[in-house]
């Protein structure tokens, strides 16, 4: 539903009308999409279990009754890096209560984040797609989201990992009176490291290495569909680029399976898979890396915000800590504070998730610990939180299952029983689907071309409604599923064990 179209500027490398369209969702003190997601994530599971995979009809919302922004409160812009989805990367922060009861929520999944397509650049566009051009997609997609505006009554503030903490400082730079906050977690340097820069190198040498290996030989479709179900291994991302990240965010610690292994599938359809995955890789990855300068002491000059830096203390990707360094770039903030999370490594969001929202909380002065008011709870209902929940369009949905209900999405150890049940559901099809070919639209898609929601349903006897955002095990009917997950047991005949239910997309 939320998707918002960017105009055309060849100058930005927007080519035509609409072919950089930002994936966004805005959570509201009276809306608030993530809490209510985290709570709610079986629900969202089942909403897509109830929708028919062989369906050629979409799943995007119907009418316009997506979120809108409360002029009662201040905005947040989430800025992902490294590669994550927002939701991803900021799951905690999105659904901490004192921040949701006192914010605007705006998460942002900037060029070749989670639901955002990567725009590959044409040739001889006279420029590489750099954090200037980052910053001014995002500039763009404010001003678009508040009707035109360049300011918010209440105040803007940007949360910004990593490189992305460099794209909000020109955003800063480029409307000065706009922002109220910069807040930096997990900061890198202006210019990388002659070490980091070679650690680049290497991973690009992997990927391209992948990447020819699979193209090379035999048909794209059967290739693509061997290597995303896994069934022949013929065509995987190197596990060094896997480790290499994960110490490089981690350190000695290991990351949530669900997110490296979200990393991983998406690295291998964007870079691997995708037959222009080369020019993918490069134009919104490393170049980001390569390409990165120092802003000029004149565009510093011009942020004169609230600056917050945090970061770990233990296993970071440079030899020292940097967020010093990072705060000095702003001499004349109105005001700078640099926190460092003890015994932390560096991706604080995902691996200090709570002590992160503290001292977000804390800068913003914000009073922790409060919970919905029955107010709130019966604004909610009014307003239909529920129902504009569901109408999310499909890929939204299952983004956020993803995020707070991993256990529901299949894994590759569902594989061989997903093959089984396909196996099955294939030959009942071809018996049924006899008499009906006719009726089929020629702009339908193939289900058997198009990528797949797969989730993972276990069943446990009697499922109950669990609170916190994980949900270890729920179940489903073959054939579809009523309000929540119909509680089955016994043995796999009668509806036990992994159940993998594959989705067509509609986005992606």
């Amino acid at each position: 539903m939320p998707f918002l179209q960017l105009p055309k500027n060849e100058a930005l490398l927007r080519f035509e009308p609409g072919q950089v369209t930002f994936h966004y969702l805005v959570s509201t003190p009276t809306n608030p999409t993530f809490v209510w997601a985290q709570e709610n994530a079986s629900e969202l599971a089942s909403s897509l279990l109830a929708a028919n995979r062989d369906t050629c009809t979409p799943t995007r919302g119907q009418g316009s009754d997506e979120v809108e922004l409360d002029p009662n409160f201040p905005i947040i812009l989430f800025l992902p890096s490294e590669c994550f989805s927002v939701a991803h990367l900021f799951s905690a922060q999105l659904a901490n209560r004192s921040l949701s009861s006192h914010f605007n929520l705006v998460a942002l999944d900037p060029r070749g984040h989670g639901l955002t397509k990567d725009v590959p650049i044409v040739q001889n566009a006279g420029r590489k797609y750099d954090l200037d051009i980052k910053a001014a997609d995002c500039l763009d997609f404010i001003q678009l989201l508040l009707g035109g505006s360049k300011t918010w009554a209440k105040g803007i503030h940007i949360l910004a990992c990593s490189m992305s903490g460099l794209v909000a400082a020109r955003m800063a730079a480029a409307w000065p009176e706009s922002f109220n906050s910069i807040m930096i977690t997990s900061p890198i340097l202006e210019e990388e490291t002659s070490f980091m820069v070679e650690s680049f190198q290497g991973i690009k040498e992997l990927l391209e290495e992948s990447w020819h290996t699979l193209h090379t030989r035999g048909s794209v479709e059967r290739r693509r569909s061997e290597v995303s179900f896994g069934a022949d291994g013929s065509a995987k991302l190197p596990g060094e680029v896997v480790q290499g990240f994960t110490f490089r965010w981690a350190g000695d610690e290991s990351m949530p399976h669900h997110i490296s292994s979200y990393l991983s599938k998406t690295w291998l359809e964007r870079l691997v898979l995708h037959e222009k995955g080369l020019e993918a890789a490069r134009d919104w990855w490393f170049d980001l890396y390569w390409l990165r300068r120092p802003m000029s002491d004149a565009s510093l000059a011009l942020i004169r915000c609230d600056i917050l830096v945090v970061e770990g203390d233990s296993d970071l990707p440079y030899d020292r800590n940097v967020g010093g360094e990072i705060a000095a770039l702003f001499p004349h903030a109105r005001r700078v504070q640099v926190e460092k999370v003890a015994k932390a490594p560096f991706l604080l969001s995902v691996k200090r998730p709570e002590e992160l929202s503290s001292v977000i909380c804390d800068f913003l002065e914000v009073k922790g610990g409060q919970e919905e008011t029955p107010t709130q709870i019966e604004m909610n209902l009014k307003l239909g939180m529920r129902e504009r929940m569901l109408r999310l369009d499909a890929e939204e949905r299952f983004e956020l299952v993803k995020v707070y209900a991993p256990d529901l999405v299949a894994d590759s150890d569902d594989e061989e029983e997903e093959q089984e049940q396909d196996e099955e559901e294939e030959e009942e099809e071809e018996e049924e689907g006899q008499d009906s070919d006719s009726g089929q639209e020629e702009s339908c898609t193939d289900p058997e071309d198009a990528p797949v929601y797969r989730l993972r349903l276990n069943s446990v006897g009697n499922t109950k409604k669990v609170a916190g955002p994980r949900l270890s095990a729920v179940t489903t009917s073959k054939g579809s599923v009523s309000n929540h997950f119909v509680s089955m047991s016994g043995s796999k005949e009668d509806g036990s064990g992994p159940i993998v239910k594959r989705l067509q997309e509609t986005h992606l």
